[in-house]
């Protein structure tokens, strides 16, 4: 495994205070990142190139916000969506602990308004990539600028997965440094990587807006769940990669299915009606 070593060279405060920063490459892991990017009406956020192919962890200071900011002009297609989840990657034993995902909206220096701030667990074990399914979808205006940044007040370091990318956007390069505020990684002496930051996208205006008209039951569930929703037309479930796993017509108001079949976990059923569309997270047991 390779280790280096640089400091941080172009903040001359910031360079006091964290002394170098190390960085580590993460192996095994890319392979479990899928790039397709846009699966019925899923849409990706990204800067992540399709190549990408070589991943590395950096060891930040303790109390380090990073991820990468989505210019207006790049969410505009979304307009009228939500973000519906974040991926992050782990797979290193380094990397466990108690971590969070926050999305602003607005700001061009820095995150404006907070819309969700939410934790999630690394055990440093993870064979998959985790994805953090949001409690409250965030909206897309589309004339905002959207935020993801990931944080962990680890008691040293904060573990943080960059690819390498000498030409990438520099709105995919931001790191915060308590007490210097917002850096570019590449003026603050990370010149050559910027952050693999991965944000999921249901580009349907109708998101959320009908979820009280959809019942999924029993929930959680072993097997069987059935689904209710006056005028249903469709459904799909995705699971916490963002695939699909079910998706067919329907022409009811209710229909039975068999959960049981797939893997333990969070899941999504995305239920299409007359009226637009409602989303509920499905626990299978």
């Amino acid at each position: 495994m390779m280790l280096c070593c640089f400091a941080l060279m172009g903040v001359a405060q910031a360079q006091d205070m964290v002394n170098g920063i190390n960085v580590q490459t993460l192996s095994g892991i890319s392979t479990m990142v899928s790039n397709d990017r846009d699966v019925n009406d899923i849409g990706v956020l990204t800067y992540v190139p399709d190549d990408a192919d070589s991943l590395f962890i950096f060891q930040l200071p303790a109390g380090t916000s990073w991820g990468s900011m989505f210019p207006a002009s790049m969410v505009s297609e979304y307009a009228g969506g939500s973000i519906i989840a974040a991926l992050y990657l782990s797979g290193n034993a380094q990397m466990a602990g108690t971590y969070e995902v926050r999305i602003y909206v607005g700001g061009d220096t820095e995150g404006g308004t907070l819309m969700s701030q939410q934790s999630f667990e690394i055990t440093g074990n993870e064979t998959e990539p985790i994805t953090i399914i949001l409690d409250t979808p965030v909206g897309i205006s589309g004339t905002e600028n959207i935020w993801l940044m990931y944080y962990q007040d680890g008691s040293v370091t904060a573990p943080a997965i960059a690819i390498r990318d000498n030409v990438g956007d520099p709105n995919n390069r931001w790191v915060y440094v308590e007490p210097y505020g917002w850096l570019d990684l590449a003026v603050a002496g990370g010149a050559g990587y910027c952050w693999f930051s991965m944000a999921y996208v249901d580009d349907f205006e109708m998101l959320g807006e009908n979820t009280e008209t959809v019942a999924v039951y029993p929930n959680p569930t072993t097997s069987n769940v059935t689904i209710q929703a006056k005028g249903m037309n469709h459904i799909s479930v995705l699971n916490t990669l963002g695939q699909v796993v079910y998706d067919a017509n329907v022409g009811s108001d209710m229909q039975v299915l068999d959960m049981g079949q797939y893997e333990a976990g969070v899941y999504m059923v995305r239920v299409t009606t007359d009226n637009g569309v409602g989303v509920q997270r499905v626990v299978v047991k």
